[in-house]
């Protein structure tokens, strides 16, 4: 394959670590300085960048992460409108990339992800949840 532009049009999602505007300038300065980016769009709030333009999106982690951000490709899916169960908020899909991203060197975004949801109950068994702190009728045998 020729060293030049790729041959579609590519949209790359990256999960950027950002706290503040300066940092989201430093980024944007960042990607524009690779050929073929026609846009940059950062949400600051949820820390994702998108870049769309004729560029390899391995060329544009590595320009975002070389201006001294940790950065890594977007690890979630299209969110659902709303999740059944508690078990989707806090799955970790960040060990796909743990090979190919060297996060020994780089680091990886954990920041946000501080343990699990609280469950009011465990499972179907009565016998437990009767003993269970967090049910309102737990002290039912007294």
């Amino acid at each position: 394959m020729p060293k030049g532009r790729p041959l579609s049009l590519q949209t790359v999602e990256l999960k950027v670590r950002m706290c503040c505007t300066g940092c989201e300038r430093v980024v944007k300065n960042a990607i524009y300085k690779l050929r073929g980016i026609d846009s940059v769009e950062v949400n600051l709030e949820m820390g994702k960048v998108i870049v769309v333009g004729y560029v390899d999106r391995n060329k544009v982690l590595k320009a975002v992460r070389r201006a001294g951000k940790r950065a890594e490709f977007w690890p979630y899916p299209n969110p659902p409108l709303y999740f059944t169960s508690a078990n989707s908020y806090w799955k970790d899909t960040t060990n796909e990339f743990k090979e190919s991203y060297n996060y020994y060197r780089h680091g990886y975004n954990v920041g946000d992800r501080h343990g699990n949801l609280p469950v009011t109950h465990r499972g179907d068994d009565k016998v437990s949840n009767m003993f269970n702190d967090d049910n309102v009728n737990a002290c039912c045998l007294m």
